[in-house]
């Protein structure tokens, strides 16, 4: 058995597509690392826009409770005015309806 060594020379067109080939490779691990690169900075936009319209929506939420709580708070006080003016106004019909009241929550809390 002979043994030779010999090394295949490609030829010039196979040289050429072999370069063509390593230039495109070349080229789409590029683009691959634009997109990537494009990709995180989309993302750490969308996040931040996400940020912004959530403390947006939660400053919103915060100030109608402040404005819901302020408007309770007023409209409690009216009807405490209110119900003060009618004890004024009749204490014996006052007095005679907490003692009714008063009766019904001992029977209700007296049952067992």
């Amino acid at each position: 058995m002979a043994t030779a060594t010999q090394t295949a020379k490609p030829s010039n067109g196979m040289d050429k597509s072999v370069k063509e080939l390593e230039a495109q490779i070349a080229a789409l691990k590029s683009d691959v690392s634009e997109l990537t690169a494009t990709l995180g900075k989309l993302g750490r936009e969308a996040g931040t826009e996400a940020r912004a319209r959530a403390s947006k929506a939660a400053n919103t939420a915060k100030e109608s409770a402040y404005s819901t709580a302020h408007a309770a708070g007023a409209q409690a006080r009216e009807y405490y005015g209110q119900a003060e003016a009618q004890v004024r106004e009749n204490p014996a019909a006052a007095v005679g309806i907490a003692a009714g009241v008063g009766f019904l929550a001992g029977l209700l809390f007296a049952r067992k």
